[in-house]
């Protein structure tokens, strides 16, 4: 961070590419956050505090094996902070088919209880999830699913094994937001991110 890049002519020469493509990425990396561009004074490399970490592209380059339990842990901080909030909206603003939908997808997850296929109980929950995000009617928190769809489907696909998980807390959402219980969903969602099987 902090240095500057060589120019747009040896940068292209070093990787075989036209400056045309130089520039493109330069541009690309520069509405990341990652670089700044200075007329005359030269490309500079940006500190991480700068970098667009809701950026869809710098979010899945960041997600590699050697980052990914780093990823994870602020990336649970985040979702503890907005998920229980979702709930407690889903609650209220969920539409009949949103409703629907919510206890089509528990009643899948009672059925992979007996009957475990690992990947479609990843697909299930990552579902599920989202889904309660877009139940909340707010534009932000239903960008913040869209946003981190792959790494949900990431988390969920590292922490499960052979079984289902947490199938309970997930009814109890699912029970709280059917009833229109506002501080009920928001708990059963706090108790399921605190529940460690």
């Amino acid at each position: 961070a902090g240095s500057i890049l060589p120019g747009e002519i040896e940068l292209g020469e070093q990787f075989g590419v036209s400056r045309t493509a130089v520039r493109e990425a330069v541009k690309m990396l520069a509405a990341k956050g990652m670089l700044l561009p200075r007329p005359r004074i030269g490309t500079r490399v940006m500190p991480q505090t700068n970098w667009n970490y809701l950026d869809q592209e710098l979010l899945t380059w960041w997600m590699t094996k050697e980052n990914f339990d780093q990823v994870m842990q602020h990336f649970l901080i985040l979702r503890t902070s907005l998920e229980p909030q979702a709930c407690y909206l889903a609650a209220t603003h969920a539409n009949e088919k949103q409703r629907e939908l919510l206890a089509s997808l528990v009643a899948e997850m009672r059925a992979l209880h007996s009957n475990f296929n690992r990947e479609q109980w990843i697909q299930v929950d990552t579902q599920f999830h989202k889904l309660i995000y877009e139940a909340s009617g707010n534009p932000f928190l239903i960008s913040f699913a869209n946003l981190f769809s792959s790494v949900y489907y990431s988390y969920f696909r590292a922490i499960t094994g052979d079984e289902v998980i947490k199938l309970q807390h997930h009814q109890n959402i699912v029970d709280t937001i059917l009833a229109g219980d506002n501080q009920g969903a928001l708990f059963a969602c706090q108790v399921l991110l605190k529940t460690v099987d």
